[in-house]
């Protein structure tokens, strides 16, 4: 059965190549968001079962985006997904809601945790 994905990464083609890699994977991505903000207005509307969330977008980041999510739909999963992998950053997103952090480095390893904590594996 395909889980509903929310990308939200303010790099059109970083949400076209993930968006290629979760449907190959037959995940469903139901909508894509350029920032934060744009994020937590389409959770509320598109109630997906994970997003895929980029740290650093204009407007409102990932990471303030985070607390914003889990109050308004607090059974969704979050992943970060960044080209910064700094420990300290891993720590703070986990800290503030997220399930799973991944670097950007290794889209594999974002297909493997989707479906992880989407119960696919």
């Amino acid at each position: 059965m395909p889980r509903r994905i929310l990308l939200a990464d303010d790099h059109e083609r970083i949400r076209h190549r993930v968006r290629s890699a979760l449907e190959a994977a037959d995940f469903d991505v139901c909508g894509e968001a350029i920032n934060g903000l744009d994020a937590v207005e389409k959770t509320k509307t598109l109630l997906p079962d994970l997003i895929i969330l980029n740290v650093s977008m204009p407007v409102m980041n990932g990471l303030d985006a985070i607390p914003e999510i889990v109050k308004s739909a607090p059974g969704t999963k979050i992943v970060m997904f960044s080209v910064d992998e700094s420990e300290e950053l891993r720590r703070e997103a986990l800290r503030r809601g997220a399930h799973a952090y991944v670097g950007k480095s290794s889209p594999k390893d974002l297909i493997n945790e989707v479906s992880k904590l989407l119960g696919n594996q």
